[in-house]
């Protein structure tokens, strides 16, 4: 228990140095810039005011016009069905790009209601399919190994393999979203490539969004349909990678021994492994691996039944 104590203490103290890192860093690239910018518009607002004699209430109306006039315009009318269906996937995917708000008392009511059920069943969904990718492609890796000869053929979950293909993945989806958005969007490549990532890392901050900008061309329903489907495919393949990033973390994390101590102690002697071929370094890595997996739910559940079946397997290996 102290050990575990420790390791959450541990845990808390990096992600919150990793918090105040950042946030030092940001404060440092965009503090001088954000400055300018403020006496910039300062400057234009007292200039504005005076040459054309408007009052502060004035300004805030215009403001208010203009801001109204930014979703009046979008190609996709927001409460439209197709610009509901967008913005109920950006409220269960916790995307919120800010875009668009219900406006009225009702439909705040029902956006929080629908926020506390449809966002737990979007991210069990997603960890879902997340975890049913990382097993299928395990099984691939395996069967590679196995047609290639080599003499260890199994492959975890959260093997090295799997991790990079899924990494590889989610660039691959990330640069071929932006490549679309860039042709539709008429943005650059960088500015689309950036609206991808904060898109399918949940982020959504809304300084860009998507089908808003009609003054180019009209949006055609295809390219509605391509929206959507990326956010759900982009948002699968995040969740298959966070899975097996988180899934390694909780490994590392959790581990009573080194991996050195788990693997290498020989095979197992027993009838039944001796029959089924199976090395105790195998099955071990197996039983551990398939423990974590439901580490997400279970809390420290795994730890003790991987103990449990270490000293099992130990005594029955001595018999």
């Amino acid at each position: 228990m102290k050990t575990q104590n420790l390791r959450t203490i541990l845990l808390t103290v990096c992600c919150v140095s990793y918090l105040l890192v950042g946030a030092a860093i940001f404060s440092a690239l965009e503090y001088d810039e954000d400055q300018e910018m403020r006496k910039n518009m300062t400057i234009l607002h007292n200039t504005l005011t005076k040459k054309y004699n408007i009052s502060e209430e004035d300004v805030k109306k215009w403001l208010q016009y203009l801001d109204s006039k930014a979703n009046i315009d979008a190609d996709l009318y927001q409460w439209s069905f197709a610009g509901s269906v967008y913005f109920a996937t950006t409220v269960i995917t916790t995307i919120g790009y800010g875009h668009t708000v219900p406006k009225t008392d009702r439909g705040k009511i029902f956006c929080m209601i629908y926020a506390a059920v449809g966002i737990p069943l979007a991210l069990t969904m997603f960890q879902s399919i997340g975890e049913r990718l990382n097993t299928f492609l395990a099984h691939m890796f395996r069967r590679v190994k196995k047609k290639l000869g080599m003499k260890n053929t199994e492959v975890s979950n959260t093997a090295n393999l799997v991790v990079l293909f899924g990494l590889l993945s989610m660039v691959v989806t990330v640069c071929s979203g932006a490549f679309i958005f860039s042709h539709y969007e008429k943005w650059s490549y960088f500015k689309s490539f950036y609206y991808c990532f904060i898109t399918v890392t949940t982020i959504g901050f809304g300084d860009y969004v998507a089908l808003q900008d009609s003054r180019e061309q009209r949006f055609d329903d295809t390219y509605v349909g391509i929206s959507l489907l990326f956010i759900f495919f982009g948002l699968t393949i995040v969740g298959s990678v966070m899975n097996q990033l988180a899934l390694r973390l909780l490994t590392a994390s959790q581990t009573k021994e080194p991996a050195e101590n788990l693997i290498g102690e020989g095979p197992c002697v027993c009838e039944k492994c001796s029959r089924l071929g199976t090395s105790r370094d195998s099955m071990i890595f197996d039983r551990y691996s398939t423990d974590y997996t439901t580490t997400l739910l279970k809390n420290f559940e795994e730890e003790i039944t991987f103990t449990t079946y270490k000293g099992l397997h130990r005594k029955r290996a001595s018999i």
